[in-house]
């Protein structure tokens, strides 16, 4: 139904004069048509919605939060989102994406949140995401199919504050010294094994750490040493019979320590 003469699409609710536009759980194939230019918060999840077509929401100018997650998506075309220069969240979680779909991510000059988890993407190329320098947040956990992660996959990130790789069937640790300004990092659920010197380069910025689950057997000396703002270190459920013992030394700021279910060998050399 529509408010004060504002449309509304048949398959959706509105309100606040049509500002937020809710249309889940329709069995949608595509995005409704006539959704009204006012419209600052949209959410499309659990629909059968499989293509993103160019210019889909160009006439949204005023789009804040746009929730395309849990459908079928498989393909964003180049220029979905074109037309969208205030969306500050994008969710593209739990759908059918084989690839990032980078083309799509141009002029979103105010994107700060993208969410890509659970999709079955298989690799991260370089420059995935260096059109959307403003992002702070982004969520590329559970991709279980991902086999490979580039060099440079993360350049131009350099806003970027929270990252989460959880859950990817990780064997190492990707590059990650173009996040300066990265806070948050979420490795858990992964199968790191050792954990290196340099593995964490350019991360001085970074407070968390979160690797539980991670069947990490050993971490190396000297293996945070990049770490200088750590704050808070996660390394429970592990394989870890030992560590070394000046691992924690140049971390000044280490507030928390997580070591609990791990094998440890409590021999006091």
């Amino acid at each position: 139904g529509s408010a004060s003469g504002t449309p509304c699409p048949a398959a959706c609710t509105c309100s606040n004069q049509a500002s937020r536009v809710i249309c889940t759980r329709r069995e949608l194939l595509e995005v409704p048509q006539s959704i009204s230019v006012n419209t600052r918060y949209l959410n499309l999840q659990e629909n059968h919605i499989q293509v993103i077509r160019t210019d889909t929401f160009k006439h949204l100018r005023h789009l804040e939060i746009l929730q395309l997650s849990r459908n079928l998506v498989r393909k964003v075309e180049v220029g979905a989102f074109n037309g969208l220069p205030n969306l500050n969240t994008l969710e593209l979680f739990d759908n059918r994406l084989t690839t990032v779909p980078t083309q799509a991510f141009e002029y979103l000059s105010k994107l700060r949140e993208l969410w890509l988890r659970n999709n079955p993407i298989e690799s991260i190329p370089s420059y995935a995401f260096n059109r959307v320098p403003s992002l702070r947040r982004l969520d590329l956990g559970e991709l279980k199919r991902l086999e490979y992660i580039s060099e440079a996959a993360f350049e131009g990130l350099v806003n970027l504050r929270y990252l989460n790789l959880g859950m990817c069937n990780l064997k190492e640790i990707p590059n990650l010294t173009a996040l300066v300004r990265l806070e948050e990092l979420e490795l858990s659920g992964n199968r790191l094994g050792r954990v290196r010197p340099g593995s964490f380069q350019g991360l001085g910025s970074l407070r968390k750490l979160w690797l539980m689950h991670a069947r990490v057997a050993a971490v190396e000396r000297n293996a945070f040493d990049d770490l200088k703002a750590l704050e808070e270190l996660n390394l429970a459920h592990n394989d870890l019979a030992s560590l070394p013992h000046d691992l924690f030394a140049p971390l000044h700021r280490l507030e928390r320590v997580h070591l609990h279910h791990n094998p440890w060998r409590c021999d006091c050399d």
